[in-house]
C-alpha cells in the first residue's frame, strides 16, 4: 500500500533543514511546489531524496486532482552572493509628450550561476520573486500593467 500524503510530507521534512544549502524546484519556473516549499536540504543526496519523494506525492495528489500541473523537479545548490544589479540611463534624442527629455535606460542582472543573467533596454523593471519564491503570474502582470 502507498504512504498517504501525510506520511510523504514526514519523510521529506526529516530530510530537511532550514540552514541546507539545497532546494528542490521545478526545472521550468523555479517554483517549489507542495510540498517542498520553503525546504532546503543539508546535502544533494537528501534534497534528490526529497525531490522523489515529492515526485511520489504529487502523483498521489494528481489521483484526486487530475489537473494537478505537471512539475519536472530538479536539485540547486544555493548560492552566498546574490544578484547584481546595474542601471544606466543615457539621453537620447528628442523630447517626450511632457516636455522632458528622452532617454534610454539598460538594465543587467547578473549572477554567479549560469541561469542568473538578464539584460533589458527600454523595459519595465519588476519584482518577479518574493522570499526565494517566484511571484504568481497575475502579480507579475499587475506590475507591468502598473508600467504603462
Amino acid at each position: 500500500m502507498p504512504d498517504s500524503l501525510d506520511a510523504i510530507r514526514g519523510r521529506i521534512d526529516r530530510r530537511a533543514d532550514e540552514s541546507g544549502d539545497f532546494y528542490v524546484a521545478c526545472a521550468e519556473t523555479d517554483e517549489r511546489p507542495a510540498p517542498l516549499t520553503g525546504r532546503r536540504f543539508p546535502t544533494e543526496a537528501a534534497a534528490s531524496e526529497a525531490a522523489d519523494l515529492a515526485r511520489a506525492y504529487r502523483e498521489a495528489l494528481r489521483e484526486s486532482d487530475p489537473e494537478l500541473p505537471e512539475r519536472r523537479l530538479s536539485v540547486y545548490e544555493l548560492t552566498d552572493d546574490p544578484p547584481t544589479l546595474v542601471s544606466t540611463r543615457k539621453r537620447a534624442a528628442g523630447r517626450r509628450d511632457n516636455g522632458l527629455p528622452r532617454t534610454s535606460r539598460s538594465v543587467t542582472l547578473s549572477g554567479d550561476c549560469e541561469s542568473e543573467w538578464l539584460r533589458m533596454d527600454n523595459a519595465p523593471l519588476v519584482h518577479v520573486r518574493r522570499d526565494g519564491e517566484p511571484l504568481p503570474d497575475d502579480a507579475v502582470e499587475r506590475q507591468l500593467d502598473s508600467k504603462l
